[in-house]
């Protein structure tokens, strides 16, 4: 910075205990300024995916696509809707996410129209923003004070792993129930199957 008379230097060490920890502009009133992993996540049917973490500042609106690719890794084909924030509702994207037909939910582009079945509405995307409170406020994802790189990211990876245990222990009760039904259903059936008739006992 003396040498070449500037006042910052790209991917400058901030934290000698943990010199991985780059600053990310925000530009939030309370914290312009944040230090740690920035992650992005989506959300399945209630299951939480971590798709991106890097200690350096990205684009989240860059990473729809791959996201979209990653899932369609998982599962086989594509998602029949996505719903995402303003950031990732760029031409391109929804150039590209036509091309494979999948329906964006999001505001259109341009001037608000009288058509709004392909807003998002109220409530729609509060999933994912609920699991970043969660995360954070319940798990601790945003006091996380493991100094090795890779502790870190493991940390954040069992909050994310913790997240989905609790939504199958939620679901867990009535998919154990319907499970008893349904084989109970099914030696019920083969029971009165072989059990002989009432003019046959007497």
């Amino acid at each position: 910075m003396y040498d070449d008379k500037t006042h910052s230097v790209e991917h400058r060490i901030v934290s000698i205990h943990q010199p991985h920890v780059r600053p990310i502009v925000r530009g939030k009133t309370n914290a312009y300024v944040e230090f740690g992993a920035k992650i992005q996540m989506s959300i399945m049917n209630g299951i939480t995916f971590l798709e991106d973490l890097s200690w350096d500042a990205f684009n989240e609106g860059g990473r729809l696509l791959s996201t979209v690719e990653k899932y369609k890794r998982r599962f086989g084909y594509y998602p029949n809707k996505v719903f995402a924030d303003k950031i990732y509702c760029t031409r391109d994207n929804r150039a590209k996410l036509k091309e494979r037909q999948i329906f964006l939910v999001a505001k259109p582009l341009g001037r608000p129209s009288l058509a709004v079945e392909n807003h998002i509405r109220p409530g729609e995307r509060n999933p994912i923003a609920g699991k970043f409170g969660q995360a954070k406020t319940a798990y601790g994802m945003n006091r996380i004070k493991a100094r090795l790189q890779d502790t870190s990211e493991s940390w954040v990876a069992s909050i994310v792993l913790v997240l989905n245990l609790i939504k199958l222990i939620g679901r867990a009760p009535l998919s154990l129930i319907i499970k008893f039904f349904e084989e109970y259903i099914v030696m019920e059936k083969s029971s009165f199957s072989h059990k002989p008739s009432m003019s046959q006992n007497y």
